[in-house]
């Protein structure tokens, strides 16, 4: 027997479900989000605390979908205000100090960005001013297919039709035909690396040569300037959490759902670990890792080619993450708070070559809050390249040893102060060996057809009532890809899931 009864019931707590879930709340759907072991972005190691995964925000006046998000639940204002733009938004370093070596400002400011491109890299201005507004062109061309509520991939006559119209301005970029690409054309490896490294870390599906459009669209957003949020993620969370409660949502978050209920590939109930309890509902959002939502299938209940399929999704790489708590004053003064370190721009851009190193306690306003990294904190991310299906560990203690390197070449006295390396990765091994696969989001090798070349993946499952959401679903966009996963889940949920004409009224 089921002691409650939800509409939606939302598995997991990355944070595209939870936009999602406050976004059905809000409509007048009943929610609730379980926790499934949901672990919090920062976390404490020998007194610092350091962060798990990036924490980029972007896009919140870029960005149809960050902004239809936001003002859907009554957020706009607060987030002109809340999020604190870095100036400049990024740094980007190519080798290490020696001849030839490049530190490039991306400002906001067009005279700071004009004087440091022709300083670092003459002769490189216009080709990248062509790119920005040949990027800004496609962004702008394709927002109608993201302020539509259309699915992706389309569904039916009509939407198909409504997809192939809104989408013909941007369909030689959905479709190229040049070998280049991000239609760069950009000759030199130092000039081509100002936009690919940092792409490599905000762009999480990765195609040659399908990837244009997710590539226009961050890179537009990312012109537009990053920012950071007080709190970071973990506050984030909670301010969406918040909503969700006014809206008579449940969050659950020691609750562990060990099975879902089904009679003929549909989802009756949710059955909880703790004291044997069961949560019926009418529809299913897996909003963590999807294979981890597909587990909790009964065997006899699966669609094992679509199982098969999933388990099969070619990862291009993962990421891999490195805090270090280090004597604030061992870090140089014109060190930007983001900063992505190329070492040899002519070589893939891939493991230890191509690093993002995050001071996210750079700001004096934002390092003195309880439970987040403080000045002497510094995280590095590199892009595993996959030389197998699953990482193995002398991969990963490879890419770390390599990564060390590199920031000891960019800080030569790192060392002297160095008093915390922590590898989430390898620090929180289980039962499927030394590994946490789950520090370890994978970095997919090839988008879907008709998804804005977004995801690897589709939303929908062969289950009826069963949707696949997470981090993982339109990260090719990154964070605009989160929002775009909430609003996505709602369109399906709208259409499969009908309220009776008291509850449509809510707001």
């Amino acid at each position: 027997m089921t002691q409650a009864w939800y509409h939606i019931i939302v598995v997991g707590t990355d944070l595209p479900g939870l936009m999602y879930a406050a976004l059905a709340a809000r409509l007048g759907y009943r929610v609730c989000v379980i926790g499934q072991g949901g672990k919090p972005s920062a976390y404490k190691r020998e007194g610092f605390w350091f962060l798990r995964q990036p924490e980029l925000f972007y896009g919140f006046s870029s960005s149809p979908a960050v902004t239809r998000v936001f003002s859907d639940l009554s957020l706009g204002h607060e987030m002109k205000n809340r999020p604190q733009p870095l100036e400049p938004a990024l740094q980007i370093c190519m080798g290490t100090g020696g001849p030839g070596s490049v530190r490039l400002d991306m400002s906001g400011q067009r005279r700071y960005w004009e004087r440091d491109v022709e300083r670092e890299l003459p002769g490189a201005l216009n080709l990248l001013d062509r790119f920005d507004e040949r990027a800004l062109a496609w962004t702008r061309a394709s927002d109608p297919l993201l302020k539509e509520d259309l699915a992706f991939p389309p569904r039916g006559l009509r939407g198909r039709a409504l997809y192939k119209r809104l989408g013909e301005p941007v369909q030689h970029v959905l479709e190229p035909k040049s070998d280049d690409p991000i239609g760069l054309e950009l000759p030199v490896a130092e000039h081509r690396a100002v936009v690919e490294a940092p792409l490599v870390h905000l762009v999480d599906v990765l195609a040659s040569p399908s990837a244009l459009l997710p590539t226009a669209r961050v890179w537009s957003h990312l012109r537009s300037g990053l920012h950071r949020f007080p709190g970071g993620l973990d506050a984030m969370k909670q301010m969406i959490l918040r909503k969700l409660r006014e809206q008579s949502g449940d969050y659950r978050p020691d609750a562990y759902a060990v099975s879902l209920q089904m009679k003929r590939g549909k989802v009756h109930a949710v059955q909880l670990g703790e004291r044997n309890e069961a949560i019926g509902c009418e529809l299913v959002l897996g909003n963590c890792e999807p294979r981890k939502v597909l587990g909790l299938v009964p065997r006899d209940q699966r669609a094992d080619g679509y199982h098969s399929a999933m388990a099969s999704l070619a990862p291009a790489g993962w990421r891999v993450v490195i805090n270090l708590g280090v004597d604030p004053r061992v870090i140089p003064q014109g060190m930007a708070p983001e900063l992505v370190l190329v070492e040899r721009p002519y070589e893939p851009l891939r493991n230890a070559n191509c690093l993002w190193i995050s001071r996210p306690g750079s700001e004096p306003t934002l390092s003195t809050l309880e439970g987040r990294p403080g000045p002497g904190v510094i995280r590095i991310s590199a892009l595993l390249e996959a030389r197998a299906a699953i990482p193995t560990v002398a991969g990963v203690e490879r890419t770390v040893a390599g990564a060390l390197d590199a920031t000891r070449r960019l800080i030569p006295w790192l060392d002297e102060s160095l008093k915390v390396v922590d590898i989430p990765a390898l620090s929180g091994g289980g039962e499927l060996g030394p590994l946490d696969y789950e520090a370890l989001p994978p970095v997919f090798a090839r988008p879907l057809a008709d998804t804005l070349d977004a995801t690897a993946f589709e939303l929908e499952t062969p289950y009826r009532n069963v949707l696949l959401g997470g981090d993982l679903a339109f990260s090719g966009l990154g964070f605009e890809g989160a929002c775009l996963s909430a609003l996505q889940a709602l369109h399906h949920t709208r259409e499969s899931v009908r309220l009776p004409p008291s509850a449509t009224g809510r707001r």
